[in-house]
């Protein structure tokens, strides 16, 4: 049975043409299921509203996290939470009879596909895998290798701060942001900012 815009489908496909169509439909699978189990990733920045939605499911629920949505999580949660190994797509399974999957990567804001039976099914054997292959945050390695301060300050640099903002940001001197930014270029054998920015911006994907 086909559907009007902004969802259309059949009975094993729905799209969902817009983020306020995919989070109702969102919202509705998430209230009504027993198990939630997510892979959330920060490529296109963190969508705090997907993440609280997926977190108010507390003890129903499982979490794979790529570095940049861990960071933003914190300890904020009951959920059981491992870091994901490698690059993986967004998705959310819910009791193995949907999955949502963004129809760009990681942002909701341009729709989504909810799959149903065997197609969800199918979703939930691969996020199973995936969490097998994952870590606890407490064993994840720091895969960039920066210390608090400098993944603080790396954090702000990527999103477009200057260094008088981070400065004020993170209560430092200018002269102390551009330090780090010297030995930043230091050991990791840049000439630029630039180029450092795009070094640490492929580390920290």
């Amino acid at each position: 049975m086909l559907r009007r815009s902004p969802a259309v489908g059949t009975e094993f496909v729905e799209l969902l043409h817009d983020r306020t169509s995919a989070v109702r439909v969102l919202e509705n699978l998430v209230v009504r299921s027993t198990s939630v189990r997510g892979v959330l990733a920060g490529r296109s920045g963190v969508d705090s509203a997907l993440l609280d939605l997926v977190i108010s499911t507390a003890e129903r629920g499982r979490l794979l996290l790529d570095p940049v949505v861990a960071r933003h999580v914190g300890t904020r949660h009951r959920m059981s939470v491992r870091m994901l190994a490698k690059p993986a797509r967004c998705m959310l399974v819910l009791d193995d009879r949907s999955a949502v999957l963004p129809l760009a990567g990681d942002d909701l804001n341009v729709g989504a596909m909810v799959l149903r039976g065997p197609l969800a099914t199918t979703y939930g054997e691969l996020f199973e895998l995936m969490w097998s292959d994952a870590r606890t945050p407490a064993d994840a390695p720091d895969e960039t290798g920066l210390s608090s301060r400098e993944t603080e300050v790396v954090e702000l640099l990527l999103d477009g701060a200057t260094d008088h903002q981070v400065a004020a940001r993170l209560g430092m001197s200018s002269r102390t942001v551009r330090a780090v930014v010297a030995q930043l270029q230091q050991r990791y054998g840049t000439r630029s900012r630039m180029a450092l920015g795009f070094q640490l911006a492929r580390m920290t994907e």
